[in-house]
């Protein structure tokens, strides 16, 4: 962007009352309410799945004890991308605008930092069906067929639902995260927690999880699951009908290589003045059993 006294003609007129819309309060920081915020002084980070012991082996008498063997799985690296912007401006315009735009619009830059981190992080939910943010297995959060570490089929490998938001697709997931089974076959423990939805199901939600009775019926049967989710509505999400449970321990992260840094300097042959904020910033995940969700029917 270069403002110069083109640019801002109009607003080197006076009698202007007010100026609209370059004042309006922006969303904050979202995704620090579902991810991990992680910081890194590398120029990427990896991530290794292995993969622990399962039953042990029945002994018959003198036989040998069963050993076993350690395995290791896939890794997962997490990989940096820089994001940058800035304003010039000419020593003319500079001078001769009256209504503080000019100030403002540098200000914004920070601004526009944090909407940055906001879509970039919105990845997180956006991508949780596409191939193009894999896990440990190459497959996206949300799968019908997650492998195992050594590429192999698993007892427990489907966290992909196929539901609208309903009270029957909570129950449904609610259950199914009580039989979630590591790579080894063990049942493991889950604390789901989180809804992340679309703001178009924002009065829905409420229904099924704050309702005293039974949601959408005229008796007195208690809600069984008024209070078991925090809801967290996301604004930066592009699907409506998609929804995703996640639980204590989950594997979604949001990295912070560079926080946003700022940096002034002049031309000294023009007298023009440049900001620009730069940071670089990352995200994904590894592990797939702390998310079920759905993208909808």
């Amino acid at each position: 962007m270069a403002i110069n006294t083109t640019a801002v003609a109009p607003l080197l007129l006076e009698g202007i009352r007010k100026l609209i819309g370059d004042d309006f309060k922006r969303r904050p920081i979202e995704v620090g309410q579902f991810a991990n915020m992680l910081t890194s002084k590398k120029n990427y980070e990896f991530d290794r799945e292995v993969a622990t012991v399962g039953v042990l082996a029945p002994k018959a008498e003198n036989a040998p004890v069963v050993l076993f063997d350690p395995r290791v799985g896939r890794g997962k690296t997490y990989q940096w991308a820089v994001y940058a912007g800035g304003i010039r401006v000419s020593w003319e315009a500079e001078s001769d605008e009256l209504y503080g735009f000019i100030r403002r619009a540098l200000g914004s830059l920070g601004k526009a930092a944090n909407e940055t981190i906001n879509i970039v992080g919105a990845d997180l939910f956006n991508l949780m069906n596409s191939a193009t943010m894999p896990g440990f297995d190459g497959n996206a959060l949300l799968f019908d067929t997650h492998t195992g570490p050594g590429g192999g089929a698993l007892a427990y490998a489907d966290n992909l639902l196929s539901f609208d938001l309903s009270e029957s697709y909570l129950q449904t997931a609610l259950i199914q995260f009580e039989k979630v089974q590591d790579a080894s076959g063990n049942l493991i423990m889950m604390s789901p927690n989180k809804i992340l939805y679309h703001p178009d199901n924002m009065f829905l939600l409420k229904e099924i999880l704050q309702s005293e009775g039974k949601p959408f019926t005229a008796d007195n049967t208690t809600n069984v699951l008024r209070g078991v989710l925090t809801p967290v509505m996301l604004h930066y999400v592009t699907d409506t009908d998609a929804t995703l449970i996640l639980a204590d321990g989950h594997d979604l992260n949001f990295w912070t290589r560079s926080a946003p840094v700022v940096d002034n300097y002049d031309d000294k042959s023009t007298k023009s003045m440049t900001t620009d904020i730069m940071l670089r910033i990352g995200r994904g995940h590894g592990e797939w059993r702390h998310a079920i969700g759905s993208i909808g029917v």
